[in-house]
């Protein structure tokens, strides 16, 4: 076992582990986080020992909360170019997870936001108890869902853009309606299942599937499912301001709380991080991964510069004041974005 980069290493058997250990910060990944786990991947492509890879938490709270903000914010404000290198890093990582030759599972067993659960779908083998809460918060920090989310949330239509632009999170048995996890497995027994993972002679992908499927369970009522055709109601429109319309005028009483919250938040966004991920999430419907992942790139290097993301961290994470002053328009971003879709 070895401890390095906030990663211990373990090889139990024919099962290389990976564990995010960098508990206080909930995970968040930083740039030596994301390193180490490329790193390591290409230590055991080539090692026969090795038949599969498990990436799994150390923290009781979170797989993983994000990426490190607080150092991109730094990284621009100190004039480098740094947080360039942390997101081609990043992207570069997480095609090596999705392109690697061994199967490769995941545990989720708390918070999967914004990095994280870039990091979980680029697994193979997803898998994730009842306490986790997955979510895609960009927007409240002035920024856009990316890791591919332009990608996997895109896939869920109506619900994708809900997802995308108010940052709500949702439960583990939402995660499974909408086909972002493959299997439910009680928290208290995510230790038997590791285990019997690394005393298993042959872990190809059917029979790791096969193993895990001693170890699910019927998860809770997805409430995602259950208001499903009052989300597509209100985030079906072309354009954002209809939705916010919709979603005020809502007359259902019984819709009308959930209606209310809703809006309320979409309040608090930035208008142009609201703009700009509804109009990915449209587009990303026609795209594919990799065409997906290629126009987030480009957005990152210019958002930093045009966007809202340094005012968002500046209002909630460095002065913690929550009152972000945020643009209403960015003509420069709008228009880098037209030329890339």
């Amino acid at each position: 076992m070895s401890n390095e980069n906030n990663l211990i290493i373990q090889n139990q058997g024919a099962l290389g582990t990976i564990i995010l250990d960098r508990v206080a910060h909930l995970n968040a990944l930083t740039l030596e986080m994301i390193n180490g786990i490329r790193t390591q991947l290409e230590a055991w492509q080539n090692d026969e020992t090795i038949q599969a890879v498990l990436i799994k938490s150390n923290s009781p709270k979170a797989f993983c909360a994000g990426g490190d903000i607080r150092y991109l914010y730094d990284c621009y404000q100190n004039g480098t170019e740094d947080h360039k290198a942390y997101f081609q890093a990043e992207y570069e990582m997480l095609n090596a997870l999705r392109a690697y030759n061994k199967p490769v599972i995941v545990m989720l067993d708390g918070y999967v936001l914004g990095g994280g659960f870039g990091l979980a779908q680029a697994c193979h083998i997803l898998v994730s108890s009842e306490k986790s809460r997955f979510a895609m918060p960009e927007t409240a920090i002035g920024f856009f869902p990316d890791v591919a989310a332009t990608h996997f949330l895109s896939r869920l239509d109506d619900i994708g853009v809900y997802l995308a632009i108010t940052g709500d999170q949702m439960s583990s048995s939402d995660a499974l309606y909408l086909d972002l996890i493959d299997y439910h497995v009680p928290s208290e027994k995510m230790s038997a299942l590791e285990q019997a993972l690394s005393q298993s002679a042959d872990l190809n992908q059917r029979n790791i599937e096969t193993l895990i499927a001693g170890f699910i369970t019927h998860p809770a009522e997805s409430h995602l499912r259950q208001n499903a055709e009052n989300i597509s109601k209100h985030f079906a429109y072309e354009n954002l301001s209809q939705i916010e319309n919709s979603l005020e005028n809502e007359k259902d009483e019984q819709h009308q709380g959930w209606a209310n919250q809703i809006l309320n938040t979409l309040k608090q966004r930035s208008p142009i991080a609201k703009e700009i991920s509804f109009k990915l999430q449209h587009a990303g419907r026609g795209m594919s991964l990799q065409q997906c992942m290629k126009v987030e790139r480009h957005l990152q290097d210019v958002w930093f510069e045009h966007g809202d993301i340094i005012e968002g961290v500046r209002a909630l994470i460095v002065d913690k004041d929550k009152q972000p002053k945020w643009q209403q328009h960015s003509p420069a971003l709008d228009q880098i974005l037209a030329e890339i879709i």
